[in-house]
């Protein structure tokens, strides 16, 4: 594969990378970082995970200035992308189609050169955040040869069947599973050993999910499959922002909905409130943080609790333990 792109008004080359389109049963991984600061003021911070038959970046952009991000990639490649934030409009893309962006978004794709190119339209003062996943044709197929459940995915049919044929992207929603392998891919290159055969892991998991959850929207009924969609956006919109949550009032009105009506479908779909969804979440980042090494006072901040006593009260309703001890049962000294 060769992947190119470029933020046109800035000059800043984001990437120009040749990647074998190989698959190593092992091998080291390429960790890139990169930091500007526009003539305008603005900033952009790029983290790069490569190796043979995989490219893996996560974009940070604060610009003041309207942007556009030229990129092209060449070869057969299966290509994610994860929108997080941000109000950016593609031009040209896999298709030949146009569209926004939307927070929550996830977007896969076979394809090449035909299709495998664009303009992303950033505007002023707007942040940006993405990850973007790139997986060689033969990289793909290796990494998921041993398992059982690929062989009645629809997509991984498609990629079976010949070389792309530039179709629009499959759009889905994150959900808050898909979010947190994310997280945890993106640290890979923080690993001191075996950070290739994680990302591995990660990766299988992270397609398994997407199968997961592909089956679930598609199954939901086409009379139901608009809603369901916006559902799901919700819910991915949440736990992308746990730590600056909106309101109720700017939910309904960022995804087209009634008050009314977001409290009731969202209840009715997923058999809890929006509040309850929002609790569900925090105490499973707590724990996680927990199991990490955070400690209850950085857990508390991170999670926006106003006291680190009521964060422990709501921890022990939800686990029936308390931080301390429910980090003491994780480590076998119950």
């Amino acid at each position: 594969m060769h992947i190119f792109s470029k933020l046109q008004e800035q000059d800043i080359l984001v990437s120009d990378q040749n990647i074998s389109d190989e698959y190593l049963r092992d091998t080291e991984l390429g960790v890139q970082a990169i930091d500007a600061v526009t003539e305008a003021g603005g900033h952009v911070h790029i983290e790069k995970i490569y190796c043979s038959g995989l490219y893996i970046q996560e974009v940070h952009y604060q610009l003041v200035e309207p942007t556009t991000e030229n990129f092209m990639t060449e070869g057969d490649h299966v290509r994610l992308f994860f929108y997080l934030d941000g109000h950016s409009q593609f031009l040209n893309g896999a298709g030949n189609t146009n569209y926004c962006h939307k927070v929550g978004m996830l977007m896969h794709n076979y394809l090449n050169a035909n299709g495998g190119g664009g303009l992303i339209k950033i505007p002023k003062l707007d942040k940006v955040h993405y990850i973007l996943i790139k997986m060689s044709k033969q990289f793909y197929l290796q990494l998921l040869a041993d398992e059982p459940w690929i062989a009645d995915d629809a997509f991984h049919k498609y990629i079976l069947s010949g070389p792309p044929r530039n179709q629009p992207n499959e759009c889905w929603y994150m959900n808050q599973r898909l979010v947190q392998i994310l997280t945890e891919l993106l640290h890979a290159g923080t690993i001191q050993r075996n950070a290739y055969h994680f990302i591995r892991i990660k990766l299988k998991e992270l397609l398994f999910n997407i199968h997961q959850l592909r089956n679930f929207q598609t199954h939901c009924g086409c009379q139901n499959l608009r809603l369901i969609k916006t559902l799901e956006g919700i819910r991915a919109h949440l736990a992308i922002h746990l730590e600056n949550l909106p309101t109720i009032s700017e939910l309904a009105m960022s995804f087209g909905l009634t008050e009314k009506k977001l409290k009731q479908e969202f209840k009715k779909q997923y058999q809890m409130t929006i509040h309850a969804f929002v609790l569900q979440l925090r105490m499973e980042k707590a724990a996680h943080l927990l199991n990490v090494g955070h400690n209850v006072n950085e857990i508390a901040i991170i999670l926006g609790y106003q006291s680190v006593s009521h964060f422990i009260k709501v921890f022990k309703t939800h686990y029936a333990h308390t931080p301390k001890e429910y980090v003491m049962r994780l480590r076998g000294n119950s």
